[in-house]
């Protein structure tokens, strides 16, 4: 039970090392733009650097260059010591707190200088471990110092992230650090299980602190990547959008040119080559359609939209849908006999909605409706029945009448 605890443990470990060092790229170019984000940023890749330090396989390679096991752990042991620093500096500075800052800089200095002197003034050794019998090495005084820096900075960083967290506005920021508060205090409770392995030498808490180590990185590793993540999928969101109205919007501005901010281009061009972000060109297809429905809507005939509406009430249209449905049989008619030229003629002008809700979203999502049944063959077969009648000119002839 323990063997297998302490292996999906050590797998665990592995997957959140890859996908620390993930997140380690994903969010090197904010960090390289922002000063605020390169001390969080260097504390997770110092954390990728001492949980790759502590692979068996990196550690025998490390041990065969470097030829000397105590260098190597020392190393791994200050690189922990930075990373703790370095994320505590990030959540102090987020949380406007300079005088503490400057005091965590000297503490970690100051740490970073004992366990350094410790270990050289420690009789000779090799690996910085805790044995089954016998005193740690390189001391005893070395693993307390090195277990009280890092539960001091992972509990001070869990309260402060759970104590914003719980204050956030910002949805996206209030997960963010949530999620590092529990990946941080994975690594406490890590730490925690040296503390208590150091007197007790019980096997089992040994065996379950890979499982506690790899949590940490996980937790940390989506904690950082939530943001971007987030980001890309509004974009994939945004290109989405665009894909499924470009057919009813380029239509439609081939109609009413006017509404378009520019000359229309081909749909590939349009979304590798946006003039601006994905979004911004989401949201100018949703104006512009609505304003070419505008435009249509002010030469349509009352008795187009009555027929539109019986035609989808007889194919037993889905209520939600069915708005949307009439208004692509509309649209559909007034493409095929445009009415953008004739002026508004009639008393009995037809009134109905071109938006689905009170924000871009609902209104996005209704459009994306009447886009997919523009194409349907129930709106084909609106347009085709009502193709011998030229309906702008019987709406301008009626008010003629």
């Amino acid at each position: 039970m323990l063997a297998e605890l302490n292996h999906y443990g050590q797998l665990l470990e592995n997957v959140s090392i890859a996908a620390l060092w993930f997140t380690v790229l994903l969010r090197a170019p904010a960090a390289a733009r922002s000063p605020w984000q390169r001390s969080l940023w260097l504390g997770i890749a110092t954390a990728a650097g001492a949980m790759t330090l502590n692979v068996p396989p990196v550690l025998r390679l490390l041990h065969h260059v470097i030829g000397s096991a105590d260098l190597v752990d020392l190393i791994r042991n200050l690189t922990g010591v930075v990373s703790a620093a370095a994320v505590l500096d990030f959540v102090l500075f987020t949380t406007d707190h300079p005088r503490l800052r400057i005091g965590l800089h000297i503490a970690a200095l100051f740490g970073m200088a004992a366990l350094l002197t410790l270990d050289l003034n420690a009789p000779p050794h090799a690996e910085h471990t805790i044995p089954k019998v016998g005193a740690p090495d390189p001391s005893t005084t070395y693993w307390l110092l090195l277990i009280g820096i890092q539960l001091s900075a992972n509990i001070a960083c869990c309260l402060v992230c759970w104590r914003y967290g719980r204050r956030s506005a910002n949805r996206t920021l209030r997960l963010c650090l949530n999620l590092f508060g529990w990946g941080t205090a994975c690594a406490g409770l890590y730490w925690l299980g040296y503390l208590v392995y150091l007197p007790v030498r019980n096997p089992d808490i040994v065996a379950a602190l890979p499982l506690l180590m790899g949590l940490h990185g996980l937790l940390r590793a989506v904690a950082l990547a939530a943001p971007g993540l987030i980001s890309l999928r509004r974009k994939v969101h945004d290109l989405a959008t665009v894909r499924r109205l470009w057919p009813l919007w380029y239509e439609l501005v081939t109609v009413v040119p006017h509404v378009t901010l520019r000359i229309p281009r081909s749909r590939i061009r349009e979304v590798l080559r946006p003039d601006g972000s994905w979004n911004l060109l989401a949201y100018r297809k949703i104006i512009e359609i609505r304003d070419a429905v505008l435009v249509l809507r002010d030469g349509t005939p009352l008795e187009l939209l009555d027929a539109a509406e019986q035609h989808v009430a007889a194919a037993a249209v889905a209520p939600d849908q069915a708005d949307a449905t009439v208004l692509a049989c509309v649209l559909r008619v007034g493409v095929a006999a445009p009415t953008a030229d004739c002026a508004p003629c009639s008393t009995q002008k037809a009134e109905f909605s071109v938006s689905g809700g009170a924000d871009l979203e609902a209104e996005a999502a209704f459009l994306i409706q009447v886009a997919k049944a523009y194409r349907s063959p129930l709106v084909a077969e609106f347009s085709h029945r009502r193709g011998d009648e030229p309906v702008p000119a019987a709406g301008c002839a009626v008010a003629a009448d």
